[in-house]
């Protein structure tokens, strides 16, 4: 976790135009404390309401996908399906990133809604 958060953090200011050791020198992925959410598939998702929109307060999330999906980013006011690719990592920049980029990352507001069936 600790090379993982290293090399983010190289690349993260890098993107930036910084020196690769910036974010690194001002501890900004220092306090990672992981946090496992699990949305199974849901038999009845029209019960129910998945996770509401909202953007991570963190400057960082990383979500390892599986196959159930239901990750939505809204773009342009537009809810988007971001399709599950198994295995795959997706980042998601905080709040925080955002602050300390000076909006030149920009944090994203998403939700997860219930699905009835893992996508192939």
């Amino acid at each position: 976790m600790t090379e993982l958060r290293e090399k983010l953090s190289a690349l993260l200011s890098e993107a930036l135009g910084l020196s690769s050791d910036y974010l690194s020198s001002l501890g900004c992925l220092k306090s990672t404390s992981p946090v496992g959410h699990y949305y199974s598939v849901c038999p009845e998702p029209h019960l129910t309401l998945g996770s509401s929109k909202h953007s991570d307060l963190s400057f960082l999330t990383l979500l390892l996908q599986d196959s159930v999906g239901g990750l939505q980013v809204l773009h342009q006011n537009v809810w988007v399906d971001m399709p599950p690719l198994q295995g795959a990592l997706v980042e998601n920049i905080g709040d925080m990133m955002q602050i300390t980029s000076n909006d030149k990352f920009k944090s994203v507001e998403h939700r997860v809604l219930a699905t009835r069936l893992a996508q192939p």
